[in-house]
């Protein structure tokens, strides 16, 4: 069982335009089908602190956590986009199969940090709304005003081709990953109710996926650099 060090619910299934993307459209999808023996499914779980873990078989749920329990399918072709699912893995139908319920991301976002209140009530919520991509954000980790936090993990593609091209542009950035770091992931949940990355933190906008042309135009209107 890994513990997903970096807070990754949602976390939401896949979504935006990067590693572990979705179409981001506004169609529901079918649900995925969840049974005690299902493979090719990530599976994450909150336990009492409010920490998340990632696991692949439905047996490695406690049994206290799996009433809420985030189904990510691996394959990338059944993407969530804008749609998470959640099921309910206390006791499977007649048919084997376990409920899984489909809601948007941004209601989503919002059960975990209700969640997180409760587990955590001494704390602030980090934000009073639910935050999307490309919208103003919530509380961040402290950076430097001029510069671009990308949130990412080392083995994934478009985090790596979005670099080059902050790099090349002359965009001044740091790099969290949430793999390794529990604050950077957590706040990647709060703010976009999932876990694909690239994500980008320019000011007080919070863009999902790497698109040239969104994150230009961002860090000019946000951060007042002319790139290169």
């Amino acid at each position: 069982m890994v513990a997903v060090r970096a807070l990754a619910v949602v976390l939401a299934a896949v979504l935006g335009a990067g590693c572990g993307r979705g179409s981001g459209g506004p169609s529901r999808p079918a649900a995925p089908v969840v049974r005690e023996d299902s493979k090719d499914l990530a599976l994450f779980w909150f336990d009492s602190t409010g920490a998340v873990h990632r696991v692949e078989s439905v047996g490695d749920v406690p049994l206290e956590a799996r009433d809420r329990v985030l189904v990510q399918p691996l394959d990338a072709r059944e993407s969530s986009g804008a749609w998470a699912f959640i099921a309910d893995l206390r006791k499977p139908g007649g048919d084997g199969k376990y409920a899984v319920q489909v809601v948007t991301r941004e209601a989503y976002s919002d059960e975990v940090r209700a969640r997180m209140r409760a587990s955590h009530p001494e704390q602030e919520p980090a934000s009073t709304g639910s935050a999307v991509a490309g919208s103003p954000s919530g509380q961040a980790p402290l950076v430097e005003t001029k510069q671009v936090v990308i949130y990412l993990t080392q083995g994934c593609p478009h985090c790596r081709r979005a670099k080059e091209w902050m790099t090349r542009a002359g965009v001044p950035f740091v790099e969290r990953d949430i793999e390794d770091d529990p604050a950077a992931a957590r706040w990647v949940m709060e703010n976009t109710g999932a876990t694909a990355v690239p994500v980008f933190q320019v000011g007080k906008r919070v863009i999902q996926g790497f698109d040239q042309n969104a994150l230009r135009r961002a860090i000019e209107e946000e951060l007042g650099l002319q790139l290169l």
